[in-house]
C-alpha cells in the first residue's frame, strides 16, 4: 500500500472503509422520517410499500463499498451484476459534501465526488454521488487532504480551461 506524505511531514497509510448507511436513511435525513411517519400513520398499511423500498435501500447499502487505501479511492457496488472501480486521487477534481435539516442535525450527508477520471464517463468529467454517509465531514477532508498529497506526489496540477 501506498504510503502518502502530507505538508506537515507525516505519512499516511492506513485504509479507509466507507459506505451509504440505511440507519442514516431512516432515522437522519427527512425522507426515513417520511417513510417511518407513513408507515406509522396509516397504522401500517403503507408497510407494505414501504418495506419493500428501505429493503431495497439496505440490499444496496450493504451491496456498495468505498474505501480510500493509499493514493486510490475505490467503489465495489453490486451483487449479480457487480462492478468495481478506481479513481486515482489526483484525478479528483471537487469533493462537495450536501445535506438535509435534518442530515446536519446528525452529521451525515451526501458525498459527491467529481473525478476527471477517464473510466469514470468516456473520458469526461464525472460525479458519483454517495448518499447518507455517516460523519461525511470528516471523510470529506480526508478525501481532500489525500487528493492535495497525491497531486503533489506526483506533481500535477489542475489547469481548467473554460
Amino acid at each position: 500500500m501506498a504510503s502518502l506524505t502530507y505538508e506537515d511531514g507525516s505519512q499516511d497509510a492506513r485504509s479507509i472503509e466507507f459506505r451509504s448507511s440505511t440507519r442514516a436513511f431512516l432515522l437522519k435525513s427527512g425522507a426515513g422520517w417520511l417513510t417511518i411517519a407513513a408507515t406509522a400513520l396509516t397504522a401500517g398499511m403503507a408497510a407494505v410499500v414501504t418495506a419493500p423500498i428501505v429493503g431495497f435501500k439496505l440490499l444496496n447499502n450493504i451491496t456498495s463499498k468505498y474505501w480510500l487505501e493509499g493514493d486510490r479511492l475505490f467503489m465495489r457496488r453490486g451483487i449479480i451484476f457487480r462492478s468495481e472501480e478506481e479513481i486515482e486521487l489526483y484525478r479528483i477534481k471537487d469533493v462537495k459534501v450536501s445535506f438535509s435539516i435534518i442530515q446536519q442535525m446528525f452529521g451525515n450527508g451526501n458525498i459527491s465526488i467529481i473525478s476527471s477520471d477517464a473510466t469514470s464517463n468516456s473520458g469526461f468529467e464525472a460525479t458519483f454521488v454517495i448518499p447518507n454517509v455517516e460523519e461525511a465531514r470528516g471523510i470529506r477532508e480526508e478525501l481532500r487532504a489525500r487528493t492535495e498529497a497525491a497531486r503533489r506526489n506526483r506533481g500535477v496540477r489542475e489547469y481548467d480551461i473554460s
